[in-house]
C-alpha cells in the first residue's frame, strides 16, 4: 500500500449537517499508512484516542482497496481496479478541523493521529457483487449512529477512483475511504461501536491516549 485516500462530502446530507458549503465536487484528502488499524471478522478491536485535543468524531464509510493503480483511468477502468471492499472509520478531531476550515489552512493535523483509520475484514469484490446496495452501519454502545448506501453518494466508488485519478496516480493496494453518510457524532473512551457491511461485522472499544 503507497497511501489512503479519503473522499470528503461524498453525501450531501453529511455536508448538510456540518453546515457546510457543497463543492462541485467532492473534497480528497490524504491518509499515511502508520495510523492504520485492521479488525478480523468478529474481533473487538482495542482502540486509542487523543483525551487533549478537543472533540473526536466517527465517520463511517465504505473501503475500497485497489487491485490495480492507474492514471487518470476512465469509469471502466476504475471498476477494474477495486479488488476488495471492507467498511471503516474515518476519524476526525472536529474542534480542529473547524478551526482549520476557518482560517483556510489543509486539514491534516485534523484527520492524522494514532489509529484515526479503521477497517474491518476485505471481503473480495467477486464475493461481495451487490455491495452498492447492500447498507452498511455504525452502533455506538448499541444505539444507532449512522447508516448509509453507495447507491446515496454523490460520486460511486468506480466514479471516486477514476476522479482520484485524474488528479494524482493510484498504486496497487492503495486504499480509498469514499465518504460519510449523516450522523456523525463524538466517541469518548469507554465507548463501544459496531460497524457491519454485508457479511462484515467486528466491534471496537475507545480508550483514552494520554498526552
Amino acid at each position: 500500500m503507497d497511501k489512503i485516500v479519503c473522499v470528503g462530502k461524498n453525501y450531501l446530507e453529511h455536508a448538510k449537517e456540518l453546515g457546510d458549503a457543497i463543492p462541485e465536487k467532492p473534497v480528497l484528502f490524504l491518509k499515511p499508512p502508520s495510523i492504520l488499524r485492521q479488525a478480523r471478522q468478529g474481533e473487538s478491536l482495542n482502540l486509542f484516542m487523543p483525551i487533549d485535543r478537543g472533540c473526536v468524531h466517527h465517520e463511517c464509510e465504505i473501503v475500497i482497496q485497489l487491485q490495480k493503480g492507474g492514471f487518470r483511468m476512465d469509469h471502466s477502468e476504475a471498476e477494474r481496479a477495486i479488488g476488495a471492499v471492507s467498511v471503516g472509520l474515518d476519524m476526525t478531531l472536529r474542534d480542529k478541523q473547524a478551526e482549520l476550515k476557518k482560517s483556510g489552512g489543509p486539514w491534516t493535523v485534523a484527520k492524522v493521529f494514532p489509529d484515526s483509520a479503521i477497517i474491518g475484514p476485505w471481503v473480495p469484490i467477486e464475493n461481495f457483487s451487490n455491495f452498492l446496495e447492500a447498507p452498511f452501519s455504525l452502533k455506538i454502545n448499541g444505539v444507532l449512529r449512522q447508516e448509509g448506501r453507495a447507491t446515496q453518494m454523490r460520486l460511486s466508488p468506480a466514479e471516486c477512483i477514476a476522479y482520484i485519478s485524474e488528479n494524482f496516480p493510484l498504486c496497487a493496494g492503495d486504499l480509498i475511504f469514499t465518504g460519510t453518510p449523516k450522523g456523525v457524532n463524538s466517541v469518548v473512551p469507554g465507548d463501544a461501536g459496531m460497524l457491519t457491511f454485508g457479511s462484515i461485522e467486528f466491534s471496537l472499544l475507545w480508550h483514552g491516549l494520554k498526552p
